[in-house]
């Protein structure tokens, strides 16, 4: 009926009624074609269909709209019009639903041309027309979503290089970065693969800390545990290995190591991850390698350092308490005998006397380490025969010698030996070492005291028969707070403080100060080595023994606010023509008179300043009679020295005083004045 229908509205059937008739039939058409697609499982789209539906709202008109245009003109028959290509098809759908889709509709077409024309005869020309039209409707609608999925398909894959492009541009800013890092850090960075039984060193700071040479390639995991750990870690670290297997957990362990190269002793730090295994030994391991032996000997340094800090609190409460009790029980004595006899009286003010000193001397102790310690401990140096200073510490510790009955040997120097330091100090660091010996030693020991000269120094050594010190424990035994442990004898240790003064104030003197020992219960030597300076005996042989000629001598004036450094030096030149001056004042009239060829002059002056003096002393000084200022100063920095040139000095000399450098000073001076004068 509706193929009458249209026939008679047009007279004939046509291409036009054709399109009328696939509009009214658009919606039966449509539900056909979608139920047809949901059957064979299509794919239904990010839109839940409703894409589906709009794909064919719009291929129907796109076929409808060839039919007209054709049926208008049949020259435009082979003109096919798509107005927008390939946008009909959803992004999300694939090729393959494309054409079986388009497939299915095609048909469904088909079938209505065929029911709209009928077995009409007349027909057959306008119906082969009508599927052709569609036909390259099709075709072309087909080749244009291709076109368009494949314009998509590039700009897709052109974003992923992009993407890509872009993702290892990062990766290697990361990777660059990560390098800077392990550098700067010094942490080498490795793998392990279990199932090759293969290591990857990524940088050569794994061929740096494990000492493997470059070309022999990095270790595999047996060859780094049998050839590199420690014997004693190696089984600390595989039960590390084989529980972070099972728990999962990051590897994070310190162990030792020795260098392949030189074998040294190294504590190193290990982190990493496991991946869990495929199969039982395809296990991989990546992880990183750090040296940390520095960090670790300070860790180690520290908890020392603290285990003794609390030895010597507890040591010395112990030592504090000891002469309070006898002072308190004297105390108590006197307190209760009023009527007692003289000689108990005086025995009790001894015991007072003798304890109160004893804990005046551990205070002095005390505060000689605070004032070492933070750096406010002062030198009053002077030229002085070293025997004196030995002389003193014998005659100091003799009463505790004769206590423990030892048998003190002397072995002196027979001429004196000259040298510049602080007597009290010197002599102190005498008693120290004595005062060790003694404790040290059992009853009836014997102890030797030897003094010798060696070249330019002064060597002093006190050795004892007594418990001697041990190979571990002899390079610790100037350590502060290390009391008798040292020497196997813990009972007998004090504060733990004298043999690091000792150590301290020889190094401040110039000196150096060594410990040696046999072994346990077979004695121990230390000694004391300063250097010597020429005194007024030694001055005197390179003056007048030497036959200095008056016309050698120099006129030389000596400017310092301290009066023994001023006259201490003066005793060193005396073989000269010397004066000594102590302000500015004072030299520059001393100065004006006396015309001295060279000055050594403190630029701490009170008053007058040092630099002011060498000023004036350059203005004044006499044409052709230049004199040479010797700068002498306590601060030997740069701009320090720069600033003293300004004022006019030749030299710059910091104290304390080098006595060679500055007997150096005279002999140029002296050299040169008898080119001047043959």
């Amino acid at each position: 009926m509706k193929r009458d229908f249209d026939q008679d509205c047009r007279g004939a059937i046509t291409l036009n009624g054709l399109a009328r008739r696939l509009g009214r039939t658009r919606e039966q058409v449509m539900q056909r074609w979608i139920a047809e697609t949901s059957e064979q499982g299509a794919h239904p789209g990010a839109d839940g269909g409703q894409g589906l539906t709009a794909c064919f709202a719009y291929m129907l008109a796109e076929v409808c709209a060839s039919l007209l245009v054709a049926d208008s003109d049949a020259s435009l028959t082979d003109h096919v019009g798509i107005a927008q290509p390939g946008r009909f098809w959803p992004d999300d759908w694939r090729v393959t639903d494309l054409f079986r889709n388009m497939d299915l509709m095609q048909r469904f077409l088909k079938h209505e041309i065929r029911a709209y024309f009928g077995p009409v005869a007349a027909s057959v020309d306008v119906h082969m027309r009508a599927h052709d039209v569609v036909e390259r409707t099709f075709r072309a609608m087909i080749e244009n979503a291709i076109e368009a999925y494949m314009q998509r398909q590039a700009g897709e894959v052109a974003a992923a290089q992009d993407s890509l492009r872009t993702a290892l541009t990062a990766l290697k800013l990361t990777e660059e970065r990560l390098r800077v890092a392990t550098s700067a850090a010094g942490i080498g960075i490795f793998e392990w693969c279990g199932a090759s039984r293969q290591g990857v060193w990524e940088n050569r700071r794994m061929y740096e800390i494990t000492g493997q040479p470059e070309d022999r390639g990095p270790l595999t995991e047996t060859e780094f545990m049998t050839s590199v750990v420690h014997s004693d870690d190696v089984e600390l670290l595989r039960s590390h290995f084989q529980a972070r297997r099972v728990s999962g957990e990051p590897v994070h362990v310190a162990f030792r190591l020795h260098r392949i190269t030189d074998r040294a002793l190294r504590t190193v730090e290990m982190f990493g991850y496991l991946r869990p295994p495929i199969h039982q030994d395809d296990y991989t391991f990546i992880g990183s390698l750090c040296d940390v032996t520095e960090r670790a000997d300070a860790e180690a340094k520290l908890r020392d350092a603290d285990r003794r800090k609390d030895i010597f609190l507890a040591t010395l409460a112990h030592e504090l308490r000891n002469p309070l009790a006898p002072v308190r029980n004297a105390a108590h004595l006197l307190g209760h005998s009023a009527g007692a006899d003289p000689a108990k009286r005086e025995w009790l003010r001894n015991v007072i006397e003798r304890q109160t000193g004893h804990l005046s001397h551990l205070i002095d102790d005390l505060l000689d380490v605070s004032r070492i310690t933070t750096g406010k401990i002062e030198l009053k140096r002077e030229v002085f025969d070293i025997r004196l200073a030995l002389d003193h510490a014998l005659e100091i510790t003799m009463p505790a010698a004769s206590q423990r009955h030892h048998d003190i040997v002397r072995l002196p120097l027979e001429h004196p030996v000259y040298v510049h330091g602080d007597p009290a100090r010197i002599t102190q660091t005498f008693s120290n070492l004595l005062d060790n010996a003694i404790k040290y030693t059992d009853e009836g020991g014997r102890i030797v005291v030897c003094a010798t000269l060696v070249g330019q120094e002064v060597s002093v050594t006190v050795s004892d028969t007594g418990t001697g010190i041990s190979d571990d424990a002899l390079p610790h035994v100037f350590d502060l707070f290390v009391q008798g442990s040292c020497h196997g004898e813990p009972s007998r240790g004090g504060l733990g403080i004298g043999l690091s003064v000792c150590k301290t104030l020889t190094e401040m003197h110039g000196g150096t100060i060594a410990a040696r020992s046999a072994g346990k219960n077979r004695g121990s030597e230390f000694e004391i080595r300063l250097p010597v300076c020429q005194g007024r005996d030694q001055d005197a042989k390179d003056g007048a023994e030497a036959g200095l000629p008056a016309s050698d001598r120099l006129r030389v004036l000596i400017v310092d606010d301290n009066s023994d450094a001023a006259v201490s030096l003066a005793m060193i030149l005396d073989a000269h023509d010397v004066r000594t001056a102590h302000s500015g004042e004072e030299a520059l009239q001393i100065a004006a008179a006396f015309e001295p060829q060279i000055v050594f002059l403190d630029l701490g002056l009170p008053g007058i300043s040092g630099y002011e003096v060498a000023r004036r002393l350059r203005e004044h000084q006499a044409a052709g009679k230049r004199v040479e200022i010797v700068a002498v100063s306590g601060y030997g920095h740069p701009e320090d020295v720069a600033h003293s040139a300004e004022a006019g000095c030749d030299t710059h000399l910091v104290k304390p005083v080098d006595i060679e450098e500055l007997l150096a000073i005279i002999r140029r001076m002296t050299g040169e004045k008898r080119k001047r004068e043959p």
